[in-house]
């Protein structure tokens, strides 16, 4: 049986960061932080984009898109292992350091969409985890996305 989507329904999707997207991810951590409180500080857009092109193998980020406009972001550490003998460079996990979804476009699923994509990532990348610390709201995203509480974690065992 196929289900039909209304046209007007808005049709999220979440795709990863590029380095092209360095200023998105600025704006979108700069809405994050003023949505919790931060105050505006001047030149932080361009301090985040260099701060995180300078390092961005080690934090991947994924970008919700809906009706044309970014939804909402996630942004991880990926945290690699020092080699061990026979593990050929495996295992590490991947945490979820900033999560956010820009309020009116909550309710439409995007925070489990970003999660997914990040643990979709993770497993195809060979960690062994998925860490993310749960704010009071996503505790319960987390646990459909299939992370555990182990405590002041939520952790997916991917290996």
């Amino acid at each position: 049986m196929t289900q039909h989507v209304a046209d007007d329904v808005p049709q999220p999707r979440t795709r990863r960061a590029s380095p092209d997207d360095a200023l998105v991810l600025a704006a979108l951590t700069l809405q994050c932080a003023r949505h919790r409180g931060a105050p505006a500080e001047p030149g932080f857009l361009d301090r985040f984009a260099s701060a995180w092109l300078a390092t961005v193998a080690d934090h991947p980020a994924w970008i919700a898109e809906c009706s044309g406009e970014h939804a909402g972001y996630l942004m991880s550490t990926r945290h690699r292992p020092l080699p061990w003998p026979g593990d050929r460079g495996s295992g590490g996990s991947l945490m979820v350091e900033q999560f956010f979804v820009r309020p009116e476009f909550r309710s439409l699923r995007i925070g489990e969409l970003l999660l997914t994509s990040a643990r979709d990532w993770a497993r195809a990348e060979g960690l062994s985890a998925l860490q993310m610390r749960p704010g009071r709201h996503t505790r319960s995203l987390c646990e459909r996305v299939g992370l555990s509480d182990t405590g002041d974690l939520m952790e997916l065992r991917l290996a």
